[in-house]
């Protein structure tokens, strides 16, 4: 079974400064993963501890902090076989929809049963991503997943925690998630 786990890079917060025109100055701030990517990529691994034939590829597309070693080795070091970036300094602001397109595309490529998301990134949080990339793939996709049960060959078992119940699910593979916790 193939997982790719989606992770975008942020700007290191305490290294962010304010203009005198009031614009953010990020020239300082170290690339980091955002905090909810973290939680697709720790997902994976979580899944490959229970069934040690998956294949986790972490993948991301965006500007060339992409293509810092240090940034590389921080998300390979967390467990993932092998890394997937598309980078370029015409990619730096994406929005959600080119993010998507773009991700949807890598995928495609690298072939997947399932691809974790982080529920939003640190410095948008549109929680638009993992949505627009299974609309874009033409597969299953959801969000607000708070627990991943069980995963088969042919689907995956999560829980949502809603304002008054867990919702339980059943969504059929390939699929897109995009986790909370």
């Amino acid at each position: 079974m193939k997982i790719i786990a989606c992770y975008k890079l942020i700007p290191e917060e305490q290294d962010i400064t304010v203009n005198s025109d009031g614009s953010l100055n990020l020239s300082k701030a170290d690339a980091k993963i955002s905090q909810f990517d973290l939680n697709a990529i720790e997902a994976a691994i979580g899944l490959k501890s229970l069934n040690d034939t998956i294949q986790i590829t972490a993948m991301s597309v965006g500007g060339e902090a992409l293509s810092n070693a240090k940034g590389r080795k921080d998300v390979l070091s967390r467990g993932p076989d092998e890394l997937v970036v598309v980078s370029s300094a015409g990619l730096e602001k994406m929005l959600p929809h080119q993010t998507s397109a773009l991700l949807a595309a890598a995928a495609r490529k690298t072939g997947f049963d399932l691809i974790l998301c982080g529920d939003g990134s640190a410095d948008l949080y549109a929680q638009q991503v993992g949505l627009l990339l299974g609309e874009a793939l033409g597969v299953a996709s959801i969000n607000g997943v708070s627990r991943i049960v069980s995963l088969s060959d042919d689907s995956i078992q999560v829980e949502r925690t809603l304002e008054d119940e867990v919702e339980t699910l059943t969504i059929p593979l390939p699929a897109v998630i995009s986790v909370s916790h």
